[in-house]
C-alpha cells in the first residue's frame, strides 16, 4: 500500500507494483498504466488493505492468538494459555486465571478453586500460513 502497510492482491504469487498501490498477475510486469505479459496487456489491479490480525507476541518468532497469554512450556519453548493475563504455572504444562495461584492439582483464588488450564504450543512465525 502507498502508506507502507501490507496490502492484498487477488492473485496467487502476484507481482506488487512499485507504486505500492497496484499489483499484476504472476509473471506479468507492471507499467505505469497496465500489466503486461508478453503481448497481453491487462489493467492494473488495486491492492486491498490487509486485515490486521490480533495476536499476542511472545518473542520475535512465536505468538499466541488474541486473548491468550504466552507461557513457557516444559521444554522451554513458548506456549499459549487460553486466558488473558493468565498465571503461568511452573510445571510448564498448566496455567490459571489472572489473580489465581497454581497448585499441583488446581487454581486457587482465595477460597475459590477451579481447574487447571492446559497450555498449547505457540504458533511459530514461519508456520502461520
Amino acid at each position: 500500500m502507498a502508506t507502507g502497510e501490507w496490502g492484498c492482491c487477488p492473485f496467487p504469487n502476484a507481482v506488487c507494483c512499485s507504486d505500492g498501490v497496484h499489483c499484476c498477475p504472476h509473471g506479468s510486469t507492471c507499467t505505469s498504466t497496465s500489466c503486461q505479459k508478453g503481448s497481453h496487456v491487462t489493467q492494473l489491479f488495486k491492492k486491498k488493505p490487509a486485515i490486521q490480525a490480533k495476536v499476542v507476541q511472545c518473542n520475535a518468532t512465536a505468538f499466541c492468538p488474541d486473548g491468550n497469554t504466552c507461557c513457557r512450556l516444559e521444554g522451554g519453548q513458548w506456549g499459549c494459555c487460553p486466558l488473558p493475563n493468565a498465571v503461568c504455572c511452573s510445571d510448564g504444562v498448566h496455567c490459571c486465571p489472572h489473580g489465581s495461584t497454581c497448585t499441583s492439582t488446581s487454581c486457587q483464588k482465595g477460597s475459590h478453586v477451579t481447574q487447571l488450564f492446559k497450555k498449547k504450543p505457540a504458533i511459530q512465525v514461519g508456520n502461520w500460513l
